[in-house]
């Protein structure tokens, strides 16, 4: 997904008509053909033409670029050999149409403000990613998904994201896994089995003495142990196999429960 700098777009096309009212004065004054000083070409229409260009270049709008870019654009051209107020008029006019057609080639999304802002503070996963890297991809679209309102899609990736911190959880317990006699790689294997392997490494936990360290700890594996199967139980299972779609209230509450998760990855298996 692209973000769209809509008030950029409304700013130059401000400026735009801005500078349209005062070459309409002059034209008005009786000096439409004399020549506007290298001045004001500098100062204001240049100002124009290169936030067009930054913006025709970021969200390809063609015709505009087309129009202004400073390797031979036409309004670019112009204003750089000579241009009297009543060839700015018509240029910033042609400029306007440009703009206005490219923008009628675009779909654009409004997200609501709450959802915005979900996309907004993704640095609050930053200390999360850095962790657990792998599932930053995941994250991101997953949050991009919900935002767009494509919920099941949203639960999709946050599962996605889930399993990378059940790797990353399986990897700092030092869980081994065997398929048919040989070993087998974390990644190819399903969560059943890993969150066994985890539940055995809880179990192994039980034989060191008794003591508050020993309680800690069983209490941190086994916390591990319940937000894995808890995912699997309520979301990977169905999101795995076309059970059902999601609302957005659901698709929220993955991925909170989500965050909460891969936050406790941090705090206790970094």
């Amino acid at each position: 997904m692209r973000k769209f700098d809509a008030w950029g777009i409304s700013r130059l096309l401000f400026f735009i008509e801005d500078t349209k009212e005062l070459a309409m004065k002059m034209c008005d004054g009786g000096i439409r053909d004399d020549d506007i000083d290298e001045k004001f070409v500098k100062d204001k229409i240049d100002a124009i033409l290169g936030f067009a260009e930054s913006l025709a270049r970021q969200y390809h709008l063609q015709s505009t670029l087309d129009r202004v870019w400073a390797g031979g654009g036409p309004f670019y051209m112009t204003a750089h050999v000579r241009i009297t107020w009543q060839e700015l008029l018509n240029q910033l006019s042609v400029l306007r149409q440009a703009i206005e057609a490219d923008l009628e080639k675009h779909l654009f999304v409004a997200v609501h403000p709450d959802k915005a802002k979900l996309v907004q503070q993704s640095d609050a996963w930053k200390p999360i990613l850095q962790i657990v890297s792998g599932a930053a991809p995941d994250v991101e679209e997953a949050l991009y998904c919900y935002a767009l309102e494509r919920n099941t899609a949203a639960v999709f990736h946050f599962m996605r994201a889930a399993e990378y911190g059940l790797r990353h959880l399986a990897r700092k317990m030092r869980v081994t896994l065997t398929h048919r006699g040989h070993r087998q790689q974390i990644e190819f294997a399903d969560w059943q089995k890993v969150i066994t392997a985890i539940k055995n490494k809880i179990t192994n936990a039980l034989v060191t003495p008794p003591g508050p360290k020993r309680q800690a700890k069983l209490e941190m594996l086994s916390d591990a142990a319940d937000h894995c199967l808890y995912m699997k139980d309520i979301w990977r299972n169905s999101i795995s196999h076309a059970r059902k779609p999601y609302k957005a209230s659901e698709a929220l509450s993955v991925l909170e429960r989500v965050r909460d998760f891969m936050r406790f990855l941090v705090e206790n298996f970094a």
